[in-house]
């Protein structure tokens, strides 16, 4: 069983087996705390019934006016949890948060361009 928690700075001294994934991106501690003491609503972890974190989202509000929108910073899932849902558990929790606080869309942007962009 895998449920759903808000992200605590003590989570970043046990997520190594998701971010040691050679598809995750990785950033410092501080670039984690700046996200938990600024959007803590929109940072959020999957966890085994053992405590094990498997996944996680980090995400933020952003914009002004009608461009007012959710941004997923990042999103990965451990490799032996893929294909079972669990990022679209956490793109729906995201998407919920965003549209609580008036967000007009949610968007993925990776330095290239925008890869994804979801209007309610």
């Amino acid at each position: 069983m895998v449920s759903k928690k808000p992200f605590e700075c003590w989570d970043l001294l046990k997520y190594n087996r998701v971010q040691f994934d050679p598809l995750t991106e990785t950033y410092g501690f501080s670039f984690y705390m700046s996200y938990l003491a600024r959007w803590p609503e929109y940072v959020q972890k999957l966890e085994t019934a053992s405590g094990q974190i498997i996944g996680y989202i980090m995400g933020k509000a952003e914009g002004r006016d009608e461009n007012w929108h959710g941004h997923v910073t990042c999103l990965t899932v451990r490799s032996d949890f893929r294909r079972c849902g669990m990022a679209g558990k956490l793109m729906s929790f995201l998407e919920d948060v965003s549209e609580a606080k008036n967000a007009f869309f949610v968007d993925l942007f990776d330095g290239f361009g925008v890869l994804f962009r979801r209007s309610g």
